[in-house]
């Protein structure tokens, strides 16, 4: 979006695909970073299974499927998907989707941040994943 300087910048319209969008979007309309990761949890959680980000019903997509996946304790390895799986690399893709879960909580204070999401990616970030924001039933 081009502004002149000295204007304000306003936005009358988000474009985005059903799946991607934060839940907190709909009710807000207002546009933050947490919306952005939640978008990029979106991805994640695509690249690991093979699956669309509205994968499910009516009333459920990837994030909702994946995150329910996790609390009912099922195995990660039983949804990643086949066509990439290689033994070798099964826990680096379990990371990933247990990520993308994190990335698409329904709360956005339960979501880390972009700078977060690379450090950990990079490994360098082991909070998220050990510590107090824990995915649990790895």
């Amino acid at each position: 979006m081009l502004v002149k300087q000295g204007e304000l910048a306003t936005v009358s319209a988000v474009a985005g695909s059903l799946g991607y969008i934060a839940p907190e979007y709909a009710q807000t309309f207002r546009v933050n970073e947490k919306i952005d990761v939640y978008s990029f949890g979106v991805v994640l959680l695509e690249l690991t299974t093979g699956k669309a980000a509205n994968y499910g019903d009516e009333d459920t997509c990837l994030a909702k499927w994946a995150w329910r996946h996790m609390q009912e304790g099922k195995p990660i390895v039983d949804v990643l998907d086949e066509e990439v799986k290689e033994p070798c690399y099964v826990d680096e893709m379990r990371d990933v989707f247990k990520l993308g879960v994190l990335c698409t909580s329904m709360l956005p204070s339960e979501r880390p941040n972009m700078k977060e999401v690379v450090q950990i990616l990079l490994g360098r970030n082991r909070r998220w994943v050990c510590g107090r924001k824990n995915m649990r039933h790895a």
